[in-house]
Order: C-alpha cells, then sequence, then structure tokens
C-alpha cells in the first residue's frame, strides 16, 4: 500500500518574526546628568556658536586700616563650537516591501532613533576629553597611574581622579563615572564597589543603565570610552546645543516607484567647565 507522505508534498518555508537590528552599546551620557540641553539656537541664523565664560578673581584682599582698595579688572574668555550636520538616508522599492517580510520603513524609522542617540552620545564623549587650548578652550584634568597599576581600583584610580578636584569633590555634584567593559571585572573585584542589585530603592539607589556606585557616585559602561581610560564627571559639564532636533522626512520617487527616508540632525556639543571633567589613564605595564 502507497503512502502519500511529506516527500511528494510541496512544504512551504516557515519563518519566524522580524528580529529588530541590534546595536553594540548602549547610550550613556546623552539624556544624562553630565548634559545641559539647550534648544535656544533652533531659528537663530548663524554656525557658530560662542560660549562666554568669566574668569575667577582672586581671593579677597587683607587690608590695614587705612589702606584703600585696589581695583582689580574682570576678566572673559571664550571658546567657539560650530554646528554640524549628520543624517542617513534609505531607499525601498515597492516591491520589496510587497514581497519581503516585514515593515521596512517601520525598521528604518526606528533605527535612525537609535542612530541619533549613539551618534550625539559619542560625540558628547569625545568632547568630554578634548584638548581645546588651540580653540581658545581648555583642557579637563588628566592623570595616568602609576607604573605597574594596570587595573581600575579604588586605590589606584578613582582616589587619584578624585584628588584631580581638590576640595571641590562632593559625590552628589557628580554625574558618574564612566569606565570602558575592559574594566568592568576590575570595578567588581573593588571592595569599595556596591553593585546596583544591592543599593535598593532609597536615596543611594543605582542610577538608571548605571552597574551600581563606587565612592557614592554612579558607574557606567561605554565601550565609547577607550579601553584603559575612565571618565568622571561632574553634572552639567556638557553642553548639547540644537540648531534643529532630529528630523525624519519621507519623498516618493514615483519613476523608481520607491521611497526614500532621511533623518538629518544639527546640533553642537561642547564642554562648559573644564574643571567638571577628569580624564583617566590606565598604565599599560
Amino acid at each position: 500500500m502507497a503512502q502519500t507522505t511529506s516527500a511528494q508534498m510541496i512544504v512551504p518555508e516557515v519563518w519566524g518574526d522580524m528580529a529588530q537590528a541590534q546595536f553594540l552599546g548602549k547610550v550613556r551620557v546623552a539624556g544624562g546628568p553630565a548634559v545641559q540641553e539647550d534648544n535656544t539656537l533652533e531659528g537663530a541664523p548663524g554656525e557658530t556658536i560662542n560660549f562666554p565664560k568669566w574668569g575667577a578673581l582672586s581671593d579677597l584682599d587683607e587690608l590695614t586700616e587705612t589702606a584703600p582698595l585696589v581695583p582689580v579688572a574682570m576678566s572673559t574668555s571664550s571658546a567657539k563650537a560650530t554646528i554640524k550636520e549628520v543624517g542617513k538616508a534609505v531607499e525601498i522599492t515597492d516591491k520589496s516591501r510587497l514581497v519581503g517580510l516585514g515593515d521596512p520603513e517601520a525598521e528604518a524609522r526606528r533605527q535612525f532613533g537609535v542612530l541619533a542617540a549613539r551618534k550625539i552620545d559619542g560625540d558628547l564623549i569625545t568632547q568630554a576629553q578634548a584638548d581645546e587650548t588651540s580653540l581658545g578652550g581648555g583642557n579637563p584634568f588628566r592623570f595616568s597611574t602609576a607604573a605597574g597599576k594596570t587595573k581600575f581600583t579604588w586605590l589606584d584610580a578613582m582616589v587619584p581622579a578624585i584628588s584631580q578636584f581638590g576640595d571641590e569633590w562632593e559625590p552628589d555634584d557628580f554625574a558618574g563615572l564612566y569606565l570602558n567593559s575592559a574594566q568592568y571585572a576590575d570595578a567588581l573585584a573593588d571592595p569599595q564597589f556596591v553593585d546596583a542589585s544591592k543599593l535598593g530603592n532609597g536615596p543611594s539607589a543605582a542610577v538608571t543603565g548605571s552597574i551600581g556606585r563606587i565612592g557614592g557616585v554612579p558607574v557606567f559602561l561605554t565601550n565609547r570610552v577607550a579601553a584603559g581610560k575612565f571618565l568622571v564627571m561632574k553634572r552639567g559639564v556638557l553642553g548639547l546645543l540644537y540648531k534643529r532636533r532630529p528630523l525624519v522626512e519621507q519623498d516618493r520617487d514615483i519613476l523608481a516607484r520607491s521611497n526614500v527616508i532621511t533623518t538629518t540632525i544639527h546640533y553642537a556639543v561642547k564642554r562648559l567647565d573644564d574643571r567638571g571633567v577628569c580624564v583617566g589613564t590606565l598604565a599599560t605595564t
């Protein structure tokens, strides 16, 4: 007796739901307390922004009874940043939408949002470390650990970083410590590190996205900070100034029978306080 088996049948392929594209690395700085966002440039002409600063006066003078006060001059300085434009475009044919799985237009828009946040995050981290003395700006605090101190530890790395700020060190004033994932195991092994799962829900609870705290400061992992380096940043030390926030546009090409989708952003980033960032470098040997 002959049987009709699956070998004689046309068996269609079965596909699961489309998986969203995944990107390596989370957004850690953009949108966090280290950044001040400003929209006042929207609609204003010009592409170069000047950031004026008042210079600090010296300490008060000690006076004798009849000594006259001697006026001193106030000082100012400024640094510049130039508006940049970044963007991405995709073109999707009608046939690809009709015969393919998933919604390519919706996925493109989703990815545009992720890419915009990642690009700004990377620019902010680069700007935090930049030497801008040639542009009329300044330099963040910098230090390197002693020879042989190749691991991130409280005593060898965090304590020297804290000392850079002098008497301006107050944990609540700091947005976070930003580490490359290569230093993740070092942080976990340090007795001063408190894992996020042990911080509870009180005032000292873990900040969203952080892996815990060290010395009262939230700790974040980001591979946009190079391996062997780390950043300690105060609140509000970076400026993100939008000329125009992310814009997504779509146009129809009737001859090619396709849709073009683009995204563009116009913005500038700037370190607003040189004394609010410390860049640490771990010894290589």
